[in-house]
């Protein structure tokens, strides 16, 4: 049996829903950011709620977590009462800034983890010879998760550097 368009975009959306859940991000923002990305003019709130065959409330959670990482904007419509969103750019630009917002806060968590364990450590009173051995043995893993943090972070700017960074200049990218 032939798909229709509408086949071909509900699988997409459906794909970009479960890459979201993956990431362990909400199904219902995947959805609505491929629903978004698959359209061709802005959505109401009710308009995608109805397509996704979910509650508007559900709609209107996500779309706040979408509009925070960048990935949708509203539109004004001329005479319209309700909100229209529409994908905020190209798919390189979305996914970038949906990383580089999640990664950022990621990292930003565990420096200060890292921070306040140092600094806990540092209070642990040293009694024996082998808590000593112990605290050396955590001082040099917590040396070894900055050392990756810091590289991370690195390459992370690296990649993110906007308008710098593109599908082409990846793609030219070699590691030996």
């Amino acid at each position: 049996m032939k798909k229709t368009i509408e086949d071909i975009r509900n699988d997409l959306i459906h794909v970009i829903g479960e890459k979201a859940e993956k990431f362990g991000f909400s199904r219902i923002a995947g959805q609505l950011e491929g629903l978004l990305l698959f359209s061709r003019e802005p959505m109401s709130l009710d308009e995608m709620a109805e397509r996704l065959e979910v509650s508007k409330g559900s709609v209107s959670t996500n779309i706040r977590l979408l509009e925070r990482w960048k990935v949708v904007r509203k539109v004004y419509h001329r005479g319209a009462r309700k909100n229209f969103y529409e994908i905020r750019g190209n798919i390189w630009e979305i996914e970038t800034e949906i990383m580089s917002t999640i990664v950022k806060d990621e990292i930003e968590r565990i420096k200060s983890l890292m921070s306040n364990s140092e600094k806990d450590l540092k209070k642990v009173e040293r009694k024996t010879a082998e808590e000593n051995e112990e605290i050396a043995f955590l001082e040099q893993r917590f040396f070894e998760i900055n050392e990756y943090i810091e590289s991370a972070e690195h390459i992370l700017n690296l990649f993110l550097r906007q308008g710098e960074i593109s599908p082409a200049v990846v793609k030219k990218i070699t590691i030996s």
